[in-house]
């Protein structure tokens, strides 16, 4: 907020930074807003004038974590042709591979888990405006390229995306949230797999060469 009756842009930022650092260092509940507001060199009362409440500065700072790593990425353009499928979602997949296993989202999500039986809305909106979020646009996605011949008529888009979600990002959470590393693959080989895996399972064109080949090798 800026104004007569908010802090400046820049205050507000230096709070949102000092709030992030604190609550991803030391957690929600342990987080203090004392120290908040010191590192921000601004009042508490201003913090809670601003904010509302310390959950609803934990709250914006998820917001920020989340548009922090979501500029930037490859958009979800239908009108591809069919021979560009594994490349786009190769960029599209190694976007989200790098996004989930970001120091900050990692940090997040852990805090978040710590915190779940004490504040599960926090969790809840955390997993709404991401997972949830990035299915039903990758589900979007696979709709409009089935209307355009390029997934085959059968195929589930929501199901798709679940699919092609978590074997971009599964390795990456089980092991980052339980303080191991991912498997050695970099990320644009597990994009890469992923993007096969999806073309091959659900490509109306490899599906109708698959066709043809038993076709073939039966006549």
């Amino acid at each position: 907020m800026s104004g007569a009756n908010g802090p400046s842009g820049a205050k507000h930022d230096a709070i949102l930074r000092a709030a992030k650092e604190a609550f991803l260092r030391d957690g929600f509940a342990a987080g203090n807003v004392d120290d908040i507001a010191a590192q921000a060199n601004v009042s508490k009362v201003t913090i809670y004038s601003h904010f509302g409440s310390k959950e609803d500065l934990f709250r914006r700072v998820m917001e920020w974590v989340i548009a922090s790593r979501s500029a930037g990425g490859p958009a979800l353009d239908p009108g591809i042709d069919p021979s560009e499928l594994h490349a786009v979602l190769t960029a599209i997949g190694l976007d989200l591979v790098r996004t989930v296993r970001s120091k900050e989202v990692l940090a997040m999500r852990r805090v978040l888990i710590a915190e779940q039986a004490r504040h599960p809305s926090l969790a809840e909106a955390w997993r709404r405006a991401t997972t949830l979020a990035t299915t039903e646009s990758l589900k979007d996605y696979f709709v409009a390229l089935q209307r355009r011949g390029m997934i085959m008529d059968d195929a589930d888009p929501r199901t798709m995306a679940s699919q092609f979600l978590w074997m971009l990002i599964g390795d990456s959470l089980d092991a980052g949230l339980l303080g191991g590393s991912p498997r050695p693959r970099g990320a644009q080989g597990v994009a890469e797999a992923a993007a096969t895996t999806i073309v091959r399972a659900y490509s109306a064109d490899e599906t109708q060469a698959r066709r043809s080949h038993r076709r073939a090798t039966s006549a």
